[in-house]
């Protein structure tokens, strides 16, 4: 794979469904019920930052104004307490930041395809109990752990997007893993490039799953290769987290705003119900 999560780390994809994972999270440990976090994706789970790479257009802009985003400034403070003398060095990924987010009875269960960087999860994850880090598939290492013994959590599905299939390939594992797991919280990250593309993946999960969908960009869409922005599919969302997302991304639409668009940013919010069962027409 190409796809080089050190460069990347922090830029605004990673502000934007890091947001929404804390959202979920922190909602989701407000039962006293253990749960089951799930990552297909998880990357190293931390990264260190430097005077170049995507986090200049991303978490650094965020950073000279965590103290006055009443919506996102939760997550923020998380990155703060990972970070030493206040000064942002490091961007936790998903998993990190999971970990900081989850009690001790609570199960991770990291998937990394790549030996390397699941290597470096291993040593960035440190000794947390009841944390299982698998050098697999991820797409197809979740049907091994759903439904959890838990029988609640979430499944972040984060993928690279290098996959010639991986649009086919994330709305076939959304269905299957719904179908055995309906009661799971779901949250899907997807970058938006070609209208096209994203309204094909749409039409192979709308009608057979409710989901809320949330899209931030920070570029005019112009229907080419460039990324615009990023896509979030939610499904069974804790109470309260559409809103909350909803009033964070506008937070932090102006302050991701590509410069050399002239400050132009968008916010869309949309969805879905669940499909009618047999007998219930009205």
């Amino acid at each position: 794979m190409n796809y080089q999560h050190h460069f990347h780390a922090g830029n605004a994809a990673d502000c934007i469904k890091h947001l929404a994972l804390y959202l979920v999270l922190e909602a989701l440990t407000r039962k006293d019920t253990p749960l089951a976090y799930i990552d297909t994706h998880a990357g190293a789970g931390s990264y260190p930052l430097g005077n170049s790479g995507e986090h200049l257009g991303g978490i650094t802009r965020l950073w000279a104004d965590r103290r006055s985003l009443p919506q996102s400034g939760e997550w923020l403070k998380r990155i703060q307490q990972i970070n030493h003398d206040k000064q942002l060095q490091y961007y936790p990924g998903s998993a990190r930041l999971a970990a900081e987010l989850l009690r001790p009875e609570d199960r991770m269960i990291l998937c990394e395809t790549e030996a390397e960087i699941a290597t470096q999860l291993r040593a960035n994850m440190g000794k947390r109990p009841h944390t299982s880090i698998l050098n697999e598939d991820g797409y197809r290492a979740l049907f091994a752990h759903i439904p959890p013994q838990e029988k609640r959590g979430l499944v972040l599905i984060d993928p690279p997007f290098e996959r010639r299939d991986e649009w086919e390939m994330l709305a076939d594992t959304i269905l299957r893993a719904y179908q055995r797991w309906p009661q799971g919280t779901y949250l899907i990250w997807y970058p938006i490039k070609i209208r096209g593309t994203i309204t094909r993946f749409w039409q192979a999960i709308r009608g057979k799953i409710a989901a809320q969908v949330f899209e931030l960009t920070q570029r005019p869409e112009e229907g080419r290769e460039a990324l615009a922005g990023s896509g979030l599919l939610l499904i069974n969302a804790p109470w309260g987290v559409k809103e909350a997302l909803s009033a964070g991304l506008t937070e932090l639409g102006p302050l991701l705003a590509d410069p050399q668009s002239g400050g132009f940013w968008s916010l869309r919010c949309s969805g879905w119900a669940a499909p009618e069962k047999a007998g219930h027409k009205k």
